[in-house]
């Protein structure tokens, strides 16, 4: 089983603004190949996205555009089962979109979103955000809003997911209360 986790920073709110990938392949559960790069997002960049990531212009100088480097990366999505991201709607979109953007045909992929499947089996969290599963779960997330901190944590969390689907009473449970009695 070969699973890639995936995750995407954008330079503005414009989904084919990508300025950093991370890419985690996983083969038979066992991290065989990492990548991580800044991007050149061919526009501007917004305060709100630096605020979150800190990447901004000066670091991007020089780095290629996601089309340079897009032979790299399908080779390590190439025969991927699942290709994982928290919220893959916005990573596929940024991918496809910064692709389409750069004249590079989007591939076709055997998505897989960790928000939804953290949605359905653990519907007691006050909300399905990466920092918050990721605590639920026991995920270290050492970097939020760092693109290969964000897909390593994705990847546990799919295999993490994965241990409480194979396991159904461990899901939909909210957390125990314990009260003690004054002695």
């Amino acid at each position: 089983m070969i699973a890639v986790a995936l995750d995407f920073e954008t330079a503005n709110r414009h989904r084919h603004s990508a300025c950093q990938v991370a890419l985690i392949r996983a083969e038979d559960g066992r991290v065989t190949r990492t990548l991580r790069t800044l991007l050149d997002p061919g526009g501007d960049f917004e305060a709100l996205q630096v605020a979150l990531h800190g990447i901004g212009p000066v670091a991007v100088q020089g780095a290629p555009r996601l089309a340079d480097l897009w032979p790299e990366l399908a080779a390590l999505l190439r025969d991927a089962d699942r290709v994982i991201a928290h919220n893959a709607a916005f990573d596929r979109g940024v991918l496809e979109k910064t692709l389409a953007a750069q004249g590079v045909d989007p591939p076709e992929l055997p998505w897989e979103c960790t928000v939804q499947r953290a949605r359905r089996l653990l519907p007691h969290l006050p909300d399905h955000r990466l920092p918050t599963v990721c605590q639920a779960l026991g995920v270290t997330l050492a970097r939020h809003h760092d693109a290969e901190s964000d897909a390593q944590a994705t990847l546990r969390l799919a295999f993490a997911l994965d241990a409480i689907q194979a396991a159904p009473a461990l899901a939909c449970t909210a957390p125990t209360r314990v009260l003690r009695r004054a002695a």
